[in-house]
Parts: structure tokens; C-alpha cells; sequence
């Protein structure tokens, strides 16, 4: 039983990691130039009082952003150009997904090896 308990641990782990570890990389170009590539996602802008938005499904518009508050949001949110102080965008970290998976080894693992020392008592 505890053998199917560990297994399933490991998949929902696997499945859960597979998606992988999401960070943001800062752009050194200006919002017009990036989001001339249609297959930018999401991005983050931080504004001048270093609070940030995250924008989905971009586009520049006149003089502004405009886009989603979140990946599944009907409603537009729209922030003007001059605000941007800076804007990033999404990618998957190798590394930070790497160590998350790591980790979960070896938390099950210890369970494991936890769990057999335990079966003489």
C-alpha cells in the first residue's frame, strides 16, 4: 500500500514539474520593438514607483499596451507606454525546475528510507 502511496506521489510530482519553473528575463529593448513578435505571451512591466503588471496577450495599440490581467481574463487592461520603466518576459528556467525536481526525489526518498527503518517497530 505504502508503495502505491510513494508512486503516486512521484507522478503528481513528475506531472506538476513538467510544466516547469517560469522566471522573468528583463528586455533591454523598448515595448514597441518586443512586441513586434506575435508569440510573446505574457509580459511584466515595472512602472516608475516599482510596482509591476503583468500583461497577457500583448499588442501595442497607439501609444499604450494593451492586453489581459490574467491568461483566462475577458477584461482588457490597458497601460500607457510612458509608464514603462521596465518590461520582461516569460521563459522556462532549466535550472529552477531541475532543483524543484531534485528536491522531490529526495523528499521521497527520506519517506522511503524513513519508512523502512520504521518497519521493525
Amino acid at each position: 500500500m505504502r508503495a502505491v502511496q510513494a508512486r503516486r506521489a512521484v507522478l503528481s510530482a513528475m506531472m506538476a514539474l513538467s510544466a516547469g519553473c517560469v522566471a522573468w528575463r528583463v528586455q533591454p529593448v523598448s515595448p514597441q520593438e518586443l512586441l513586434k513578435d506575435k508569440s510573446i505571451e505574457a509580459v511584466r512591466v515595472t512602472r516608475a514607483d516599482k510596482s509591476r503588471v503583468e500583461i497577457y496577450n500583448p499588442v501595442i495599440q497607439g501609444d499604450s499596451i494593451v492586453g489581459h490581467p490574467t491568461e483566462q481574463a475577458i477584461a482588457r487592461l490597458v497601460m500607457p507606454i510612458s509608464q514603462v520603466q521596465t518590461i520582461a518576459t516569460r521563459y522556462k528556467s532549466v535550472p529552477k525546475t531541475m532543483l524543484a525536481g531534485l528536491a522531490v526525489i529526495g523528499a521521497v526518498a527520506a519517506y522511503a528510507l524513513l519508512q523502512s527503518l520504521n518497519q521493525g517497530y
